[in-house]
């Protein structure tokens, strides 16, 4: 049964908070906070208790001290579910009275992957609408960090109204292949604070075509399809151009190419006084190109009274293709989920045919399955099984005198004798 949020029961006020779990997420929640204006309330959650003591949120809860000691999980999701198991009523009355909770975590390691689907669950039996924004680790930090993401990532969907999930072996599209590792984290890092910024604008702004939170509801409730989104910000005389180039390049819109297949889609266009509706209907019109004639698209417009602020376009959505299997439900306090594997996918019989990506990306040109190379077969050289011979004097008559050949010589006559 689906239980609505209490906003939908007569509170109008929105009550927003980000609650950002292990160190991931802690990193994403002080570049929010340190930019200027920042409207939601803050909670840090984490196991270790370094990380605690230096962030920048207003509220914080060293989870697990019984269980962790403050010295984090090691990469083992269960030492964090047990975690938060220990911290549960604390993180409840924390959450106590929102009705929106963004949950951000990066998944693959202890806290994140263990905590952040009961966290989830904490915050939907408070009656509050969730949304996860959520990373998944690179490939190379190995296939056990990738199983316990894809995990963590089903357990969640379970509670979460909307997931924007972010892989990050798509950073190379954000960023050159030679960058500094800080900056390209510092990238991504930016790319989410945009999401969780214009999903929290989006919810609390008013203007000319507000977005009602039963509107957005009516795109997120699918928690059966993946959920796209795209935004960007652009000023100056071409701003419709710049805004929707940066908006439909989003790696969480697959570089526009997800557009094809959204099932339910919400755009939000944000701007300054001087936004006029030629310019909204511009940016409609190019969206709605890519988009299937039986798209369901909501809009929302708010005006900023700031003459200096941005032209800004947050589109949120779901993909209209195929379900995923519902995953079973477990009771909470089962661990047995966190040690599956996550399933291998099979390959396809026949080769699919794509259409043409919105934006072309190279492909690296992959060897048909079913071609093998020739193995060069090795020739097993054969022993040496006659007899060896005498050398130079094989063709001589070997001296013999009792039965002895004196031409072996006397240590091995001596030692055939024993």
């Amino acid at each position: 049964m689906i239980t609505y949020p209490r906003y939908l029961a007569g509170q109008s006020e929105t009550q927003s908070l980000l609650i950002a779990l292990g160190n991931a997420g802690i990193n994403i929640m002080d570049r929010l906070i340190a930019q200027t204006g920042f409207p939601m309330e803050s909670l840090a959650i984490n196991t270790d208790q370094q990380s605690i003591s230096n962030t920048l949120a207003s509220n914080k809860i060293s989870m697990g001290q019984m269980t962790t000691h403050g010295l984090g999980t090691g990469g083992d999701p269960e030492i964090g579910l047990d975690a938060v198991k220990e911290s549960a009523g604390e993180i409840q009355r924390a959450i106590g009275g929102k009705n929106i909770v963004f949950i951000c975590a990066g998944l693959g390691g202890g806290t994140g992957s263990g905590a952040a689907p009961l966290v989830a669950e904490l915050a939907k039996q408070n009656g509050a609408l969730v949304i996860a924004v959520v990373t998944s680790p690179f490939s190379f930090e190995g296939r056990r960090r990738a199983q316990q993401a894809a995990t963590s990532l089903r357990e969640i969907t379970r509670f979460a109204d909307a997931i924007l999930h972010f892989e990050n072996d798509r950073m190379a599209e954000l960023i050159a292949p030679h960058a500094e590792v800080g900056e390209t984290f510092s990238v991504c890092d930016k790319l989410l604070f945009r999401a969780i910024s214009s999903l929290n604008r989006i919810v609390t702004s008013h203007g000319p075509i507000p977005v009602s939170l039963p509107d957005m509801l009516a795109v997120l409730r699918h928690s059966e399809d993946s959920c796209l989104f795209g935004c960007g910000e652009a000023a100056g005389e071409d701003r419709v151009h710049h805004v929707l180039e940066t908006a439909l390049r989003s790696p969480l819109l697959d570089r526009g190419r997800l557009l094809h297949d959204a099932g339910r889609l919400l755009v939000h266009i944000s701007g300054p006084s001087s936004l006029s509706m030629e310019e909204v209907a511009e940016i409609m019109k190019e969206i709605s190109k890519n988009l299937s004639p039986s798209a369901m698209l909501n809009l929302g417009v708010s005006v900023s009274q700031d003459h200096s602020s941005t032209l800004s376009v947050a589109i949120i959505g779901r993909c209209g293709g195929e379900k995923r299997a519902t995953p079973s439900i477990k009771a909470t306090t089962d661990l047995s989920y966190l040690t599956q594997s996550a399933p291998t996918p099979q390959p396809a019989s026949k080769p699919q045919q794509t259409e043409a990506p919105f934006f072309e990306i190279p492909v690296a040109t992959a060897v048909h399955p079913t071609e093998k190379p020739a193995t060069p077969k090795v020739q097993q050289p054969l022993l040496p099984l006659d007899p060896v011979t005498r050398g130079r004097f094989d063709k001589i008559e070997p001296t013999i005198v009792e039965g002895e050949d004196l031409d072996v010589p006397t240590f091995l006559r001596m030692k055939l004798k024993k």
